[in-house]
């Protein structure tokens, strides 16, 4: 160092002053001090008189070094206070010039040390030292020593002011050993001499032999340091008697942070550093980790259990120290700052070790003093890097830089759980707006945050001076947490962007190395740090914490963009973006886009790192609330529920979008995500976008649900993000195709959401359709992309519900049709035009007006500017488009109908040459359409008039273009008129059908049988189910149209029933007269099958009028017109008279086809039957509800006053026409049915089912019988039915001869109707008269009708066997006995007399076949003698019979006893045994006169004339004389019989006799007794052999003499009793009495 000429002569000034002023002060007692200070004046003015120039001085003062420092050591040698302080500056002025030697300074410490033993002016020695040691190398090794430990030594001083300048001067000292190392490796390297190492084995307590004098000083020094720090004691600080430990881990702390090049360039002190200093931190940390053992791969790292036992005293296990671990942790920090390439476990161990604290002591210092170093360490972008390297890439090491990321969201995660009571809880909200400052709030805790902090800013680390920690404010940890954190994400960004940076000079596989190694720096640290950021960010209330927050998010969007991770940028992006909506669940809860999943095991699950903050107190302001934006995947119950949008989510939103612009080419799958957040923003912020995509405030309309309400204070941030968001759509344009697609497939999806809510009614976004719109719109130069999606979409979404919706997609798909039409691309044009119009063509399936407006605009313009030349390919597509206009699914607006038809009409009469001929087909559906549409009936009638245009157009082309194209267009005629004649409209449908019957009629004959074959099928049967469709669904409730209408035709129903009518009627005429035609297909049965078909459910169908119209229209299908009888339903004419219902040539028919009529036929009068019996069923039902059940008539004569109103029965003219049909359509099936249709189940209970049909009440009086039959047409046509039957089965050679019982069976079901009981309530069809009347003029006339026929089939055909074995006699002697029962209880007694003489024909016919074959006919015999029981003994007599009527009656009576007589009992011995005893049991009783006690003539009281014949029949029973010997035996068994029964009954007589009880016997009774007793006594006469009979004649003798006392008052009693007193004669002269056996 120079010294210039004024700093020279100024030194010698100040020691000349010093030396006088020492001699001054030594004169009185120092004379030796006096006198080597006047000799150093002498000396010092020599040396300068003598120099020559300012160097020279300087080197002769050099010279007398010693010589100068004499009077100076002596002065201190004193002790004199005065005077060491005067020797003291001198010697500090010699220092600073560096005049000193090498021996001078050797001296000096010397004294210096002397005086610091001698505690003189300590506080001057201090001053002195630094000096001394910092002038260039004269004081090195013991000296420099020497001068350090005198510096430790002041610092255990008694002054605190020497305490202070000492701890100054050691850290001094320490440093300038440390720099002059640094000299000694750079500047002054070449100057020093290097000791070579020896060959021995260096000594442990010197320098390494290698090392540098300085580097050996430094060496020792920083050995002896942490010696002393370990409480051992120094080898070359000799004489420290001790040093605090905080004050050398400050100095450690001092040369590890100021020299680190020492220890990385000598490896004599990298060796040191892990040698020693590592393992005295590991062993100094011990105590604060509770001794817990850390692992390492050094040795040195180890500890053994006699280190920690070594502990110094100053070392408590059980209290931490505060200052210690602060400086440790320093040191800590240090090193893996500096040496962490040296260090490579030690470092891990160290970050392990924070690590611990941070989640040890959760309350006290250690964790924010861990937190404070891992703060300095993670903000470093090389110590990232060098971790991710050195552990977190390699496969079995320890992942450091994710456990330091892991613990850092660890502590923010504590730190936010609420350990308060819920007392506590509900302040913290208002501490939060007390203390009106930054910080985190969440539920049941607030947590104020700590600003200004930095990782160089810090508290604890900086607490050198502190015994104890200081006061941690609250809040301190999770504030160093949040900007460590955000510095951490910053460095990591810096890394990966440093390792993502190619280098030019590095090698071709580096590159990628780096790569993988920024992968893993980003996917080890961002699920910790994405979770931490997410809970501060949810938590904070302040605008600036929140705002560094969400840039060390977006930070982390743009490390993932860098390395391409999918899966954690997806993370990353769902977390910003939840944080710009209201709460941490809105996506998952409201849009139903749940959090991404966990990658690895190890990672936390979005649901669980972001809190739930929705029900949490918030400070932030309130600026927009509302309803959500409505998601289909989530319930509609949330649609409806209020939420709140605050500044933060308006600042994340901000940093959000900014973020998806940025790396928009990175987003890739993340499309979706984003453009939900953004759609859901706009929705919560009223934002509407215009009509070029662009995004503006609206207001919400009033009726729309839940108004959204945006505060003032947020208009500002709308019209940012307004901005941002119109940003977004360029640089989504910009994108290449792939990605493009991305963008497009997530707008679409977000655009089919709002579909789905609009769908429901509730308002739905607008965001998609025009971000879409805009996007396409700037990318029209690529319409080859993009349009077929896009253009789809918008088409779906032009047919949807929402106005608003449709209208927006209808405007965006016309215009980009308009300008894509123009665009220049790289498609052919003719391809581009084909395109567009292909779009605008897919319009026509929308029904809605304000999208076929612009559609239909878009068309007209073109045609009006390019009509002549669009392309043949493109008129088909213009006429759909003009014909799509009319849609008979919805109403069409009438100026649209109108300018439609102008347009139609346009094509028609000017471009109807030019079109080429198979787009005729196409322009005769338009034409249709327009004749459909409902909203202008002129318009509609106006193209019928069309259709006949082009009709005659077709027809005139035919040559030209042949019959295949003609019958072409021919079909879509057709098919169109078809369509017309189910319009909606009754007067179209009229009109149309008309139409076509007279198009097909006029041009019919052109038609080829293929042709004839799709009319058949594909227009007639298609036709027919559509009218049936539309007459089953017509509505009943009548019109409120402006016409009055009849009442026949006011509603639907009734008009489709007029339709369906005139249907049926006109393609039945068609089947007449093109019968030729229709014969030639092949499949002529199907289409009589199917067109029957509809006849047979028309002719069920519940309405009168086409029921009616049906059966005629089959009669007319089948025989060739209607008959009158059907036209009129009282008409009476006979099916085989003159007036035949078959004209002279029936209309050709294959029998197949007769058959399928017949059972169409059987089909048809079952439905009509069923309809009815289900009316009577449901009246039947209605009534037993209210009134008690009463036998009931099942039959056409049931009233049916309680139908309800609307219940359809089918009436007699249904009935009467359906069986009119009958005769004819049996004569062409009879020979090709079988057996079965005629059987009871199959034809006869058809017939049956039409009879029980009721009559409607109101056609009742309608309903005339005819004067001749007495019987109403449909009875005369069902039983001319029966005949028509019964003849076919007569017929010789037939096979359906068994069916004749059948049909008897039938007649008695028609004939039971009269012996039905008469309920008092029944009222008669009409209720014009009573039921009795109604039946006897009505019913009463049809059964006896049916009864005479039903016997007289019988009597013809008993005959045959099929007949005779079938056992109806049986069923009609049973059915027979009814109305004998009945007798004069019988609605009319003209009943029960032909039954009487019905039962008499059949028994006289019966009973011999029957004796012929008595095993068949075993059960004729009992049911004789039922009906014969029922009908003498019934108990239904007449009140009121005039005493003629009686006798005709009784003598009717005898005519059946005489039938029983002659036919039975003469053939006794051919019947059942038990069957005769019933029939003599019959006579016995029918033998005693029975007495009417109502009869007012006593001359007729009794059935005499019965009683005889009875009695006689048993007197002739009892005659033994028998011409016949075969029968001899047979006649005595029932002679036995019969006399048994006379007996029985004369003894019952002879009793009542005997007990005086005569006067209530009649005298005709005793009068036949005695009659029978005469009878006896010739029969034993005639055959002794009977010894019981002579018996029991005797014992009567006694009962025949009591009778003589009453005999004188009747003389015929009188004369019969004297000829029975003779017979006793005759029995009493018997020769031979007989005798009984015993």
């Amino acid at each position: 160092m120079s010294i210039n000429a004024v700093d020279s002569k100024k030194l010698v000034e100040a020691l000349l002053g010093d030396l006088r002023l020492l001699s001054q002060e030594a004169k009185k007692k120092q004379n030796h001090v006096k006198e080597a200070a006047e000799t150093g004046v002498v000396r010092i003015r020599n040396i300068s008189t003598a120099s020559v120039g300012d160097t020279v001085l300087i080197t002769n003062l050099r010279a007398a070094c010693t010589e100068l420092l004499h009077p100076l050591v002596l002065a201190c040698e004193t002790r004199h206070t005065r005077l060491v302080q005067i020797a003291l500056q001198g010697i500090q002025r010699l220092v600073q010039h560096r005049i000193l030697s090498g021996n001078g300074a050797t001296n000096v410490t010397n004294e210096l040390w002397a005086l610091v033993e001698a505690e003189c002016e300590e506080l001057r020695v201090l001053q002195t030292v630094p000096p001394l040691v910092s002038s260039e190398l004269v004081v090195t090794g013991n000296t420099l020593a020497k001068c350090i430990v005198m510096c430790f030594r002041l610092h255990f001083a008694k002054d605190p002011i020497v305490i202070n300048a000492a701890s100054a001067a050691v850290r001094q000292l320490v440093s300038t050993v440390f720099e002059r190392v640094i000299q000694e490796d750079g500047i002054f390297s070449s100057e020093l001499t290097v000791v070579n190492p020896s060959g021995g084995r260096p000594s442990p307590r010197a320098a390494p032999p290698t090392l540098r004098p300085c580097a050996a000083d430094a060496y020792m020094l920083f050995k002896d340091l942490c010696l002393l720090i370990n409480g051992e004691a120094p080898i070359w600080l000799v004489g420290i008697q001790e040093m605090t430990r905080t004050l050398g881990l400050e100095l450690l702390e001092s040369l590890l942070k100021g020299y680190p090049s020492v220890f990385i360039r000598h490896t004599e002190f990298g060796d040191l550093l892990k040698d020693d200093v590592c393992p005295l931190i590991i062993r100094l940390f011990s105590p604060n980790v509770k001794a817990m053992h850390i692992s390492s791969q050094h040795p040195s790292s180890r500890m053994s259990n006699s280190s920690i036992s070594s502990y110094p005293p100053t070392v408590s296990h059980e209290r931490q120290s505060f200052p210690i671990s602060m400086r440790l942790v320093r040191i800590v920090t240090l090193i893996v700052q500096f040496y962490q390439n040296i260090l490579h476990t030690e470092c891990e161990i160290f970050i392990s070790t924070l690590l611990k604290f941070v989640d040890g002591d959760r309350k006290g210092w250690q964790r924010p003093l861990a937190l404070e170093s891992l703060h300095r360490i993670v903000s470093s972008t090389d110590l990232v890097k060098w971790m991710t390297e050195s552990f977190d890439c390699r496969p079995n090491s320890t992942h450091v830089l994710e456990q330091v990321a892991i613990g850092l969201s660890t502590v923010v995660q504590q730190s936010l759980v609420c350990t308060t009571f819920s007392s506590d809880q509900e302040n913290e909200l208002e501490r939060s707006q007390e203390d009106g400052g930054p910080g985190f709030l969440t539920k049941g805790l607030w947590v104020p945050y700590v600003e200004h902090l930095t990782s160089k800013k810090t508290i604890l680390l900086d607490s050198l001076d502190r015994m104890d920690a200081v006061a941690i404010p609250e809040g301190y940890v999770l504030s160093r947490c949040c900007v460590a954190l955000c510095d951490m994400t910053q460095a990591v960004y810096a890394a990966i962007d440093k390792l993502c940076i190619p280098d030019e000079n590095s090698e071709s596989g580096s590159s990628e190395a780096n790569l993988e190694i920024a992968k893993v720096a980003y996917a080890n640290t961002q699920p910790s740090i994405l979770a931490a950021i997410g809970s501060l960010l949810a938590t904070s209330t302040d605008e600036i914490v929140s705002d560094q927050l969400l840039c060390c998010l977006s930070t982390l969007i743009s490390a993932g963009c860098r390395v391409e991770a999918d899966a954690d940028l997806h993370r990353s992006v769902y977390v910003l973006a939840i944080m710009s909506l209201p709460s941490p669940s809105y996506l998952n809860q409201f849009a139903g886009i749940p959090p991404p999943s966990p990658v690895s095991k190890r990672e936390v699950p979005i649901s669980e790192q972001v809190f739930d903050l929705e029900s949490w107190p918030s400070t932030a302001q309130v600026t927009a609330s509302g309803p959500p934006c409505p998601c289909p995947v989530v319930s509609t119950d949330l649609w409806n529920k209020q939420v709140l949008l605050t500044s933060k989510n308006l600042q994340a939103a901000r940093t959000f979008i900014a973020s998806i612009t940025t790396h928009i080419k990175e987003l890739n799958d993340l499309w979706y995500l984003c453009m939900a957040t953004c759609e859901h923003l706009s929705w919560l912020l009223a934002m509407r976008p215009t009509q070029v995509g662009q995004f503006e405030r609206e207001t919400r309309d009033d009726h729309s649900n839940g108004p959204t309400v945006v505060t003032n204070a947020a208009l500002g941030d709308i019209g940012m993000l307004s901005s941002l968001m119109d940003k977004v759509a360029p640089a989504i344009a910009a994108l290449p195709n792939d990605q493009f697609l991305l963008v497009v497939d997530a707008l679409i999806r977000l655009s089919d959401e709002s579909l789905a809510v609009a769908a429901t009614g509730r308002e739905s976004s607008l965001f998609p359709l025009a971000v879409l719109y805009r996007v396409c719109s700037l990318s029209l130069s690529r319409i080859n992309v993009f349009w077929g999606k896009v253009s789809n979409h918008f088409i779906k979404v032009c047919n949807h519900t929402s106005v608003s919706m449709r209208d927006w997609a209808a405007v965006a798909l016309t215009s980009l049709a308009k300008h894509a039409v123009k665009s220049k691309t790289s498609m052919d044009p003719k391809s581009q035009q084909e395109m567009v119009i292909a779009s605008l063509l897919a319009l026509c399936s929308i029904p809605h007006i304000q999208v076929r407006r612009r559609q239909l605009d878009c068309v007209m313009s073109l045609m009006q500017t390019d009509g002549s030349f669009l392309l043949s390919t493109s008129w088909p597509n213009v006429i759909q488009i003009i014909s799509a206009i009319i849609d008979n699914d919805t109403g069409c607006e009438l100026s649209l109908v109108r300018q439609g038809y102008l347009g139609l009409r346009l094509v028609s009469s000017d471009f109807l040459q030019s079109i080429p001929f198979d787009c005729i087909s196409g322009l005769v559906e338009a034409i249709s359409r327009y004749s459909k549409q409902n909203t202008d009936q002129n318009i509609s009638l106006s193209a019928l008039t069309l259709l006949w245009t082009i009709s005659d157009f077709v027809y005139r082309k035919m040559e030209a273009v042949g019959s295949d194209a003609s019958e072409v267009v021919w079909m879509v005629l057709y098919t169109c008129l078809s369509e017309s004649c189910v319009d909606s409209r009754f007067a179209v449908r009229k009109s149309a059908c008309q139409t076509l019957l007279q198009t097909v009629t006029a041009h019919g004959h052109a038609l080829r049988a293929p042709a004839w074959h799709n009319v058949i099928w594909q227009i007639m049967i298609p036709l027919l189910d559509k009218v049936r469709s539309q007459t089953r669904c017509a509505s009943t409730e009548k019109s409120n149209g402006e016409l009055i209408m009849h009442h026949s035709r006011d509603t639907e129903q009734k008009q489709w029933t007029e339709t369906c009518i005139h249907t049926l009627s006109a393609i039945s005429k068609i089947f007449n007269s093109q019968r030729k035609s229709l014969l030639a297909l092949n499949d002529f049965g199907a289409v009589w099958e199917a067109f029957l078909g509809y006849l047979d459910w028309a002719a069920c169908y519940e309405n009168a009028e086409l029921s009616l119209s049906a059966i005629r229209s089959y009669q007319e299908v089948l025989l060739g017109k209607i008959s009158s009888q059907t036209l009129n339903v009282n008409s009476h004419e006979k099916s085989n008279g003159s007036e035949s219902t078959i004209d002279a040539v029936t209309p050709e028919l294959p029998q197949p086809q007769w058959v399928e009529s017949w059972k169409v036929w059987l089909r048809i009068s079952r439905g009509l039957a069923r309809q009815g019996c289900a009316a009577v069923a449901n009246s039947v039902n209605a009534e037993t509800k209210s009134t008690s059940s009463t036998p009931r008539m099942n039959s056409s004569t049931s009233s049916l006053t309680s139908l309800a109103p609307g219940v359809y029965v089918p009436g007699p003219s249904h009935l009467t026409a359906i069986l009119h049909i009958f005769p004819p359509l049996f004569d062409k099936v009879a020979k090709s049915i079988t057996i079965d249709d005629l059987k009871y189940e199959s034809l006869p209970a058809v017939l049956e089912s039409m009879m029980n049909v009721p009559i409607p009440s109101e056609q009742a009086p309608f309903v005339l019988p005819s004067s001749s039959t007495h019987l109403t047409p449909t009875q005369e046509a069902l039983l001319e039915a029966v005949k028509i039957v019964f003849v076919e089965c007569t017929i010789s050679g037939t096979i359906l001869r068994a069916a004749i019982p059948d049909q008897i069976r039938l007649l008695l079901k028609f004939a039971s109707m009269a012996t039905q009981r008469i309920s008092p309530n029944k009222v008669a069809p009409g209720g014009q008269k009573s039921y009795k009347e109604y039946a006897l003029t009505t019913i009463v006339p049809f059964s006896e009708y049916s009864l005479r026929i039903a016997i007289e089939f019988f009597t013809s055909t008993s005959q045959y066997p099929d007949v005779a074995n079938s056992l109806i006699a049986i069923d009609i002697i049973k059915f027979l006995g009814e109305p004998l029962y009945m007798k004069y209880t019988c609605i009319s007694p003209s009943t029960w007399k032909l039954a009487a003489s019905s039962l008499m024909s059949v028994l006289r016919t019966s009973i011999p076949y029957a004796r012929q074959n008595p095993e068949v006919f075993r059960g004729l015999w009992s049911t004789i003698c039922d009906t014969m029981e029922r009908w003498l003994f019934t108990p239904n007599k007449s009140n009121r019979l005039a005493a003629d009527e009686r006798k005709r009656d009784e003598l009717m009576e005898c005519q059946a006893i005489e039938i029983i007589r002659s036919e039975m009992l003469a053939y006794a011995s051919r019947l059942p045994h038990e069957d005769v005893q019933r029939l003599i049991s019959l006579l016995h009783r029918g033998s005693i006169s029975q007495t009417d006690s109502t009869d007012v003539l006593d001359s007729h009281t009794q059935r005499n004339e019965l009683a005889k014949a009875c009695f006689d029949a048993l007197l002739m029973s009892t005659d033994g004389a028998q011409a016949d010997t075969e029968e001899e035996d047979t006649r005595g068994i029932l002679g036995n019989v019969a006399v048994t029964s006379l007996l029985q009954r004369c003894t019952q007589i002879g009793q009542l006799l005997e007990t005086s009880a005569y006067q209530d016997l009649e005298f005709l009774e005793i009068i036949s007794a005695l009659q029978a007793i005469d009878s006896l006594i010739a029969r034993l006469a005639r055959d002794p052999r009977m010894t019981e009979l002579y018996s029991q004649l005797v014992s009567l003798f006694p009962s025949v003499v009591d009778v003589m006392p009453c005999c004188h008052a009747d003389a015929q009693l009188e004369q019969q009793l004297i000829k029975t007193i003779k017979s006793y004669q005759t029995l009493f002269l018997l020769q031979n009495i007989p005798q009984s056996t015993v």
